[in-house]
């Protein structure tokens, strides 16, 4: 029994988060976990049990890797049981970009914030940062993480 990590990030934080997760199932659950960038996972999909999506959200919008692994692997993800974890700057996950998570049909749409670390990012993103009155920080709840994937085992993630 296999679960795939999918874990797209383009400055590393929401790939620590999916690989803290990938650790709480092996250790925990026992769980084989096989974690993977969005453009490697293709040949994981069909012998996995089940499936983990972890992208972050980038101003306001769905990473686009992360969308487009769930886009083209829609089909292989209706028979597994699929879960999605989001990570961003903001407090909790926009509606609207719920609702595009739910229509891929997950049995669970984790959210939990990111970090924002200045060094790792270009000089559009500090800008934007700037603008928005943002804070640089590392937001991430890892107790709350941890919880989240402990609970996955009794979903379905084995």
């Amino acid at each position: 029994m296999t679960t795939l990590v999918v874990a797209s990030s383009q400055h590393g934080s929401t790939r620590e988060i999916a690989e803290r997760v990938a650790e709480v199932l092996r250790k925990n659950k026992g769980v084989g976990v096989e974690v993977q960038d969005p453009a490697h996972a293709q040949k994981w999909v069909q012998g996995a049990n089940a499936v983990l999506v972890a992208l972050p959200v980038y101003r306001g919008s769905l990473d686009s890797e992360g969308k487009k692994f769930l886009d083209a692997n829609r089909a292989e993800l209706t028979g597994k049981p699929l879960f999605i974890l989001a990570s961003g700057g903001g407090p909790e996950l926009d509606p609207k970009l719920r609702l595009v998570l739910e229509s891929y049909h997950p049995k669970e749409i984790g959210y939990f914030r990111g970090a924002l670390v200045e060094e790792k990012l270009g000089f559009l993103e500090k800008l934007q940062i700037r603008m928005a009155k943002g804070q640089y920080g590392d937001f991430r709840d890892w107790s709350a993480i941890e919880a989240w994937g402990k609970s996955l085992a009794h979903r379905g993630a084995s």
